[in-house]
């Protein structure tokens, strides 16, 4: 019984000295090119008369219908949101930037290719203008 309090005390002890020079990072900071504004809700995206809705989600990530289609935000910075786009319906995918509006409601900005099927395409090439306009915000369901 004494072996084992003695034992005790000196793994303690080593356990104790050890642990005073661990050094524990600090957290990661967000980066600069993230601002702090919530892109989550239904959007409409319209696009030379057409309009497809979009469900993102607080970061700007999301889907829609229209060829599978897939949003991934890259930054939202002083108002500018850019991002990529794919399409898995179609084999396509690239680029987009808007500037958003001082409530953060609606959005303008331009979209472009960077590859159709096999063929990349130099970004901001070939593409278009576009309108975004949130719908409604994001709603929390039942347990989340």
């Amino acid at each position: 019984m004494r072996r084992s309090i003695f034992l005790v005390g000196i793994l303690s002890a080593a356990l104790s000295a050890s642990c005073t020079s661990v050094r524990i990072p600090a957290p990661a900071s967000t980066p600069p090119i993230m601002d702090q504004i919530d892109l989550s809700g239904e959007w409409e995206f319209q696009d030379e008369g057409t309009a497809q809705r979009i469900a993102l989600d607080d970061k700007g990530n999301g889907s829609y219908a229209w060829q599978n289609g897939h949003i991934v935000t890259t930054s939202v910075s002083s108002g500018r949101w850019e991002g990529n786009w794919y399409q898995e319906g179609n084999d396509r995918e690239g680029g987009f930037e808007v500037l958003l509006s001082g409530d953060g409601g609606e959005a303008n900005g331009t979209w472009w290719y960077t590859r159709i099927g096999t063929r990349n395409i130099p970004p901001r090439e070939q593409g278009g203008s576009f309108r975004l306009k949130r719908l409604a915000p994001a709603t929390l369901r039942p347990g989340s």
